[in-house]
């Protein structure tokens, strides 16, 4: 069975869909923290753990304990910077990674054959697939920033917190397509 990458990044997205709709700061952490349990069954099962998964249990597990031990101070704080922290504890993840073991790298090696794994070609895309995603997430993690800094403002909130994320995340995608579609060998 073929991991999902959309499936590892699903903490992030159950996290901030619950936070963001008044959900508990612990609770939602928790939720998360689940979720990330749950999405990297498939991937441990098959004895090909995913570093996303990892990542995502680790983030959670830690964003819960700190809201359910912290009191009311970091309760405030996983509300007001837990989407900050979240995505740029990812951020920084698939950055650091990305001279070893581009994040992507783990998911494409499932889909393309053993002999391609060590082509340029091979190591040049994932590099870059990752590298942009490290960018994208960057760039969600400083909107966040600056969202949790105006907590007041459903204007910002929105903005930052919601239409830069899907835009970014959707561009992404519209990246990875164009690209292909040039650099496939069937595309020649």
């Amino acid at each position: 069975m073929k991991s999902n990458p959309l499936l590892s990044l699903a903490p992030w997205i159950v996290f901030t869909l619950a936070a963001g709709n008044g959900i508990a700061a612990q609770w939602s952490a928790a939720l998360a923290a689940l979720v990330a349990l749950a999405a990297a069954v498939p991937s441990i099962a098959a004895r090909r753990p995913k570093l996303l998964d990892a990542m995502g249990i680790v983030t959670f597990a830690a964003l819960s304990a700190l809201a359910f031990a912290g009191g009311h101070g970091a309760q405030d704080f996983v509300t007001d910077y837990g989407r900050t922290v979240a995505t740029g504890a990812l951020a920084v993840l698939i950055l650091l990674t990305l001279p070893v073991m581009p994040f992507t790298e783990q998911y494409a090696r499932e889909e393309v054959p053993r002999a391609a794994w060590g082509s340029p070609v091979f190591k040049r895309t994932n590099r870059l697939f990752s590298a942009a995603w490290g960018g994208v997430f960057a760039l969600m993690t400083l909107a966040h920033l600056v969202a949790s800094a105006a907590p007041h403002s459903t204007g910002l909130d929105v903005v930052c917190n919601w239409i830069v994320p899907i835009v970014a995340v959707q561009q992404m995608f519209a990246f990875m397509k164009r690209y292909r579609a040039r650099h496939t060998p069937s595309a020649a």
